[in-house]
């Protein structure tokens, strides 16, 4: 139901709390004990609220933990004090892939019954997004049980972390820890959400090995020396090179090194948490995009054995068989140094470009994490770990 926005607020008004919620799942609009929730529309302010609701400001203030009450933001959610429970109206949000006739099942309702309260001409027309309006006192059971290992949630217009792990029996905490949430007032629709288990993490691995080093264009030796922690004379020692500091760019050199780090792929690159966002044909973003110039190196994070290939989707990509048991995959490469075999951590294997489906976007390596060769997991926790 859609208020009319010249109408003046003269007092709690019902039906503009049950628009003003667009959760994805079950919205009560009043809820029993002392509090009910409020949802900031564009042009309240707080003074407006507490005369609209007949509470005091200070009141608003010091049950939000607001420290800035000039500053509230559309959308936000606020615990209104001192409000009489009254029979709860509930909204539901089509999600992908429900009917009419699962969502009065859900209910303990009829399709009859929510065709009549929401008006639908066709009871088998509902979009993804739209919301319905359940009968008072009509409520899901809340989740008893925690979600079962591998359990996931697309997150819905509207909803927050606090609202996902109420209705799937579990804790803010959890899911921010699975999906390496670090600011959990953000979360983005059609995310795609982990629900149980915490993030994935790689651990450096100590790796004694003698694997060749394809020089990079600005290299010198002292430099392919110090990545490797080794020392010039070694290098100079091991490949016969007459003249330490004449080398050229696509050179191969032999390195004896032990390697023990985890490299960052793209130093420098500019990224955020965009793990599980969807993307076209119903698939969801199985990695991180790290953002850096066309041309930018891009390193093995571990030693191992490296394919290169190429496809419509990923363009110029490699897969990456990291000694530390996972599976590494880049993708959108502009160029590829060297070939397919084995290298230690922190070669150079390409260049950050804008190849397959990203043509013509900013240039990013789409950096992916396989565990054990299997499912992708969220490379975010790990990228921060390693300062990356």
């Amino acid at each position: 139901m859609e208020p009319n926005p010249n109408q003046q607020h003269a007092g709690p008004n019902r039906a503009r709390w049950i628009k003003a919620i667009p959760a994805a799942l079950t919205v009560v609009t009043f809820i029993a004990a002392a509090s009910a929730d409020y949802i900031v529309e564009s042009g309240d302010t707080l003074n407006q609220i507490a005369s609209e609701l007949g509470v005091s400001k200070a009141d608003l203030i010091e049950v939000n933990g607001i420290s800035n009450p000039d500053l509230i933001r559309v959308g936000q959610v606020l615990l209104v004090p001192g409000q009489t429970a009254a029979a709860p109206a509930t909204t539901h949000v089509v999600s992908a892939g429900e009917t009419l006739a699962g969502i009065a099942s859900k209910y303990g309702t009829s399709v009859d019954s929510l065709a009549s309260a929401n008006d639908l001409g066709n009871p088998n027309l509902i979009r993804i997004g739209q919301q319905i309006l359940i009968s008072p006192g009509a409520a899901p059971a809340p989740a008893t049980t925690a979600p079962a290992p591998g359990s996931t949630h697309t997150v819905g217009p509207g909803q927050t972390l606090a609202s996902i792990a109420a209705q799937h029996g579990t804790t803010v905490e959890v899911i921010a820890a699975a999906n390496g949430i670090a600011d959990t007032s953000v979360i983005y629709v059609g995310t795609i959400l982990q629900l149980t288990g915490g993030p994935f993490v790689a651990e450096p691995t100590t790796t004694p090995t003698v694997a060749v080093h394809i020089v990079a264009a600005g290299e010198s030796l002292a430099v392919v020396a110090a990545h490797y922690g080794t020392t010039v004379e070694a290098l100079v020692a091991t490949n016969g090179i007459s003249d330490p500091n004449l080398i050229k760019v696509g050179q191969q050199i032999q390195v004896q090194a032990t390697v023990s780090a985890w490299n960052c792929p793209v130093p420098g690159a500019r990224y955020f948490n965009d793990w599980g966002f969807p993307r076209s044909g119903g698939r969801f973003h199985e990695g991180n995009d790290l953002f850096a110039s066309k041309g930018t190196a891009v390193r093995a994070p571990v030693s191992g054995t490296v394919l290169f290939q190429q496809g419509p989707i990923g363009g110029l990509q490699f897969r990456f068989y990291g000694d530390d048991g996972t599976t590494y995959i880049g993708s959108h490469l502009d160029t590829i140094v060297g070939t397919d075999g084995y290298v230690v951590a922190g070669s150079q294997l390409g260049t950050v470009g804008d190849t397959g489906n990203a043509v013509g976007s900013r240039p990013h390596l789409h950096f992916e994490m396989h565990p054990g060769d299997g499912p992708a997991v969220n490379p975010y926790p790990t990228l921060q770990k390693f300062g990356c």
